[in-house]
Parts: C-alpha cells; structure tokens; sequence
C-alpha cells in the first residue's frame, strides 16, 4: 500500500460507553462530517484513490469513560450505498490490534453493515471500559464498491491503511466515523463548535492541543464532556470546506445527546474569505450581515432550550505567509470590520455568554496581530499555548446557568 497524506473522515463514528442496557448515551468524540470537495479546491482532500476494498484504522482520544462503546458511521453525504465489510475495536493508538485484543463492532448482530446514501449507522453496544483521555483505535474494512463521499479534512490524528497487519500508509483524515458515545452520565456536555481554530488547524498532530481538548482535560474531573464539533474552513453564512455554521449547527451541536450548552466561535472566513483566491468573487462581508447570522444561531439555540456561548474573533494580520492568499486574506478593512463585530458580540444579548478570545489572543502591542507566544506561525492559527489560554479562558461558571 502507498503513502497517503488525508485530512479526512470517511470513517465517522460514534463511540458510546456505557453499560448494554443503559438508555443514555453520553458522547465522548466526534468528528463532524464534511462533503468530499473536487479537485478543483485550493486543497487537496489526502484521501486515498480509493477505500474499496481497503482496511483503515483510526486512533482517537475519548472525552468521557464508561463500560461500553458504540461508534456512528456516516454516509450523510453519500450518493451510493457505503460497504463496510467488518469493524473491530481495541484499546491504544498505532499498534492497537497488538496492544490488546480487538473486539468486533457489531450492527443489530451482524458483523457488515451496508450505510444507505444520507445516513449514519449506530453500532450495537461493546463492552470495553474506558475513563476520560483513553486512547482506542477503530478499524473498518470497506467492501468492494465503496466509495468515499463524506470525510473529515485535516483531523490532527494520524490514521493508518493497514494491509492484514503491517501499516501501509498514514493518512491524516477520518473517514466515515463521526462521533463516539458512552454510557456513563456526565453532569453536563458541552460542544465546541466552529472553523479550523476549533478543529485545530495549526496544532501537533496526535498530541492533543486543541483548545477543546485541553478544555476536556480540565473538566472532565468536574463531570463535564467536551466535544468537538469545529470544520476547518467553516464559515458562519456560506459554505465553505463544509456547510455553514447555520446549515450544520442542528445536527453537529444541538441534537449531540445530552448537550447543555455550545460554544461557537465563527466569523473569521465570513470577513476573511470574500476578495481571496477562496472566494474571488463574493462581496465583502458586512456588519448586518454577520449580526443576522448571530440572530439566526440564537433563534435556533433557544427553540432548543440550549445554552448559546460565543467568542470573539482573533486577529490574523499577516496570515498565511508565503501563499497566494497573503495579499488577500487580510485587509486593514477586514480588521475594522472584525473589531466591529467583536465589539457588537460584547454587548449584545442574543447570547447567553461570551468568552473574549481576541482579547487573549492579541498582541498587546499590534491588536490586529496574534500574540507572537500564542502564533502557531501562519499568523491565524493558535500554538498549543495559545490554545490552552483559550480553553483557560472558558470557566465553567460561564457554560453553567439556564439558557435564555
């Protein structure tokens, strides 16, 4: 098998742990699915020239524990059938078929499952105890014909194509697997929700240092599940390397189970995008326009009884340098405009909170640029420490309360 280089999500799925009988499923990962793009887009997707016929396996860092799992996989933006021959479960990271046994995933009791185009699978309960920051590994064999037509793009995860035993390539995507579930009750579950600040964009690979993931960290022992909802690329209003906050919010955030409260940071491809090679020809973002979005989000918070957080947008002077977009992607109008949007998000009572992270993330000597400790080095995307002051910044008085 061939080197591959995939920031993809063919294999969503959805982990529960909990006893087999229990009725209530905490989640305890996702990974928000994503339409495959055409070769035409800026990126190219890494995903293999094709998953029939081919074994995957894709390690992953549980938010919350329990006694038994079960995975999601999703089609949802599938055309055809999706195959999946066989899916096994382990515990550990690379090697996990040789650091314990794999256990199969079963669906309504039989080993293969067929995933009709639009849909997600729910597997059958596994009886595997985890806590809080286990590692476990999924691996799906895909039948003859499979195609993939939804992933994740740039997971931050190193997944693997196995031939029988031996890796034979790496891939930094997801593939079909969208969320885990367990079934042990958290007090409370929050879903971080956003673009590539939120998916980690920027952050080590398999090291964890997301802004949610140190947020999970550190109130997993407070008995809260943070979960992971951001697509890099997302935009509030318009489709981008995923559909809209607007379009996908329903189903990444507010009908994740059990979900208390969703913090939404967003805004930054909305003012950045328009006039850039991502999107030459679209007008530039307005006020209005943003502030309608915003509104629109806080109707469907409350329809839900969902606690609404918001962050403010970071600067990104001087992003993406040494490509085409660093003309482009930010303009001193770009920033006034931001600024306004921020400053509009501090005072307005559409939400129920609001976390500052411009202010965190700023340079208190150039506003419109990132604090040079907390740049990951393409002035848009946080370091690890950047994203650790994000999630410092979150207290868990602030995602606590009734909504409005």
């Amino acid at each position: 098998m061939k080197p591959i280089t995939a920031t993809t999500a063919l294999l969503f799925f959805a982990l529960s742990a909990g006893t087999v009988h229990s009725e209530e499923w905490t989640p305890a990962w996702a990974a928000s699915p994503e339409a495959v793009w055409s070769s035409e887009f800026d990126f190219p997707t890494g995903l293999p020239d094709s998953i029939a016929g081919q074994t995957i396996r894709q390690p992953l860092t549980l938010a919350w524990g329990g006694d038994s799992l079960r995975i999601t996989l999703s089609n949802s933006y599938g055309t055809k059938p999706l195959p999946v021959d066989e899916a096994m479960i382990a515990l550990g990271g690379k090697a996990a078929a040789l650091e314990g046994q794999e256990l199969p995933i079963l669906f309504g009791g039989k080993s293969e499952v067929t995933i009709p185009p639009g849909a997600r699978i729910t597997s059958d309960p596994v009886a595997l105890p985890v806590e809080a920051g286990q590692r476990i590994s999924v691996t799906l064999s895909y039948g003859e014909g499979a195609v993939a037509e939804d992933f994740h793009w740039d997971a931050r995860e190193t997944g693997f194509v196995l031939d029988e035993d031996q890796i034979d390539a790496e891939i930094t995507a997801r593939v079909t697997l969208s969320d885990v579930l367990t079934d042990r009750p958290a007090d409370m579950v929050v879903v971080a929700i956003g673009d590539s600040i939120t998916d980690g964009n920027g952050a080590a690979l398999n090291e964890d240092v997301r802004w949610p993931d140190f947020l999970s960290r550190r109130l997993a022992p407070e008995g809260v599940a943070v979960i992971n909802a951001g697509i890099s690329g997302g935009r509030l209003l318009s489709n981008g390397m995923g559909e809209s906050i607007l379009a996908r919010i329903d189903r990444d955030a507010f009908a994740v189970p059990g979900v208390d409260a969703v913090v939404l940071l967003i805004g930054t491809n909305d003012i950045a995008w328009p006039g850039s090679s991502f999107a030459p020809d679209e007008t530039p973002m307005t006020l209005e326009r943003l502030q309608a979005g915003i509104a629109a989000v806080s109707a469907k918070s409350k329809a839900r009884d969902m606690r609404l957080i918001v962050g403010t947008v970071p600067p990104f002077r001087g992003a993406l340098p040494g490509t085409p977009m660093a003309a482009t992607y930010w303009t001193a109008g770009k920033d006034a405009l931001r600024r306004e949007f921020n400053d509009w998000l501090r005072k307005t009572d559409l939400v129920d909170g609001l976390v500052d992270f411009d202010a965190v993330l700023r340079d208190p000597d150039d506003a419109s640029r990132l604090k040079p400790a907390y740049d990951s080095g393409d002035r848009l995307h946080p370091s690890a420490a950047g994203n650790e002051a994000m999630a410092a910044a979150i207290s868990l008085e602030l995602l606590e309360g009734e909504p409005r």
